[in-house]
């Protein structure tokens, strides 16, 4: 009997170790070739989902980068309530918080600094990487549910015809 359940527990926990899914990895969700310019479809779904005044919005801080070596755009939805030295003043949690609402201006990072942005906990990334001069690869990673969100807006501003 001793020997049974020693057996099952080490075959629980060898199935456990090897089905372990690293917490920090991302899953693409929605990976399409779009018209339009990196940088201009980048702005617009930035600008957009600032304005987007859903309550499920609110905790998000969102970040425009530009990646010029590589020609590409990305977009990180930073989820505050995880961001370390918050203060509860400022927490959108906080029905009496001050907000500060981050510049849209895109921040301009060369390719090797990307994966430092992956370090903080982000609800979605979305990628618009430039294929040719009308096209772009956009890819986007994380929660299924506030990225669906993110690529309707994406495919809007794609249907809307922004132009640099």
């Amino acid at each position: 009997m001793k020997k049974t359940i020693v057996g099952s527990v080490g075959i629980f926990f060898i199935s456990a170790c090897a089905h372990w899914v690293d917490s920090n990895a991302k899953p693409e969700q929605f990976k399409e070739q779009l018209t339009g310019e990196h940088a201009v479809l980048a702005n617009c779904v930035t600008h957009k989902l600032q304005s987007d005044g859903r309550s499920i919005m609110r905790p998000l801080q969102f970040r425009n980068r530009q990646y010029s070596d590589i020609e590409a755009s990305e977009i990180h939805a930073y989820d505050t309530r995880y961001l370390q030295n918050a203060i509860a003043t400022y927490a959108p949690s906080n029905p009496d918080a001050i907000f500060i609402y981050a510049h849209t201006d895109p921040e301009i990072q060369s390719s090797a600094q990307r994966k430092d942005n992956d370090k903080t906990a982000y609800a979605f990334a979305l990628l618009l990487q430039k294929i040719d001069g009308h096209t772009v690869q956009a890819s986007l990673r994380g929660d299924s549910f506030i990225g669906n969100m993110a690529w309707k807006i994406l495919q809007s501003c794609v249907a809307a015809g922004y132009e640099p």
